[in-house]
């Protein structure tokens, strides 16, 4: 237990040392750990589950959630008996796809934890003291949250003007997870793991333009009677 204590206090006092918990260096540090920790968790999400049988279950169950609306809507019996028949399989497809999401986290909890336990010890919250001699703002938003209710009046939120412009100040675990979140959907479309909702496939796509409304085809019929009229 002490060598790990000393490992971790190690490796926060280095970072504490080279100023990587100083603004503007604290932002792009976090910026660039919450990549390549997206990266990381892509990469053995790619490589512990099989990506494509997933999206093809998320269509799946997608299609069965749109036939059950539709059925509910047009009160269609045998729609809806359709829908009943394939309910117990689709339940059972849910629990599969729950079961491959949660799937990659076996490998990544542990490791990030550990990272996080670094990270909250070189970049430390509350105000500065004797103790935190560092302030727990460790980037800036480029406007003024000072506004906004509830917002504005949280303390875990400073402001900090240059020139005649006012910055809010944001501490770790908010840049962290803005970061995270501004390019974690990139990197996943990146390396082909579309997040939750996936995109719709090619063929349901082209089915969806080969359907036809009743406006639509009244309005090619006139034009084709009008063609053959001016012929």
């Amino acid at each position: 237990m002490a060598f790990w204590d000393n490992w971790f206090k190690g490796l926060t006092n280095w970072m504490i040392e080279k100023g990587l918990n100083q603004r503007p260096t604290s932002a792009w540090v976090i910026a660039v750990v919450s990549v390549l920790l997206a990266i990381i968790s892509t990469t053995i999400t790619r490589l512990v589950s099989d990506v494509d049988a997933l999206k093809d279950s998320m269509q799946k169950v997608n299609e069965w959630n749109q036939r059950r609306k539709k059925a509910m809507q047009t009160a269609d019996k045998k729609l809806w008996l359709s829908v009943k028949r394939d309910e117990e399989r689709i339940k059972k497809m849910q629990s599969s796809m729950m079961f491959k999401r949660m799937k990659p986290m076996l490998f990544t909890t542990i490791p990030f934890l550990l990272i996080f336990a670094i990270l909250r010890g070189a970049f430390p919250s509350g105000p500065v003291s004797e103790t935190n001699p560092v302030s727990h703002y460790y980037a800036w938003l480029p406007f003024n949250l000072g506004g906004f209710p509830f917002i504005g009046s949280n303390p875990w939120f400073g402001s900090e003007s240059y020139g005649n412009h006012i910055f809010s100040k944001v501490p770790f675990s908010t840049w962290y997870f803005i970061t995270a979140f501004a390019f974690g959907s990139i990197i996943s479309r990146i390396f082909g793991v579309t997040p939750s909702g996936a995109a719709k496939s090619k063929a349901t796509t082209v089915k969806e333009k080969q359907i036809k409304t009743p406006v639509s085809t009244a309005k090619e019929q006139l034009a084709k009677k009008r063609t053959t009229t001016k012929k």
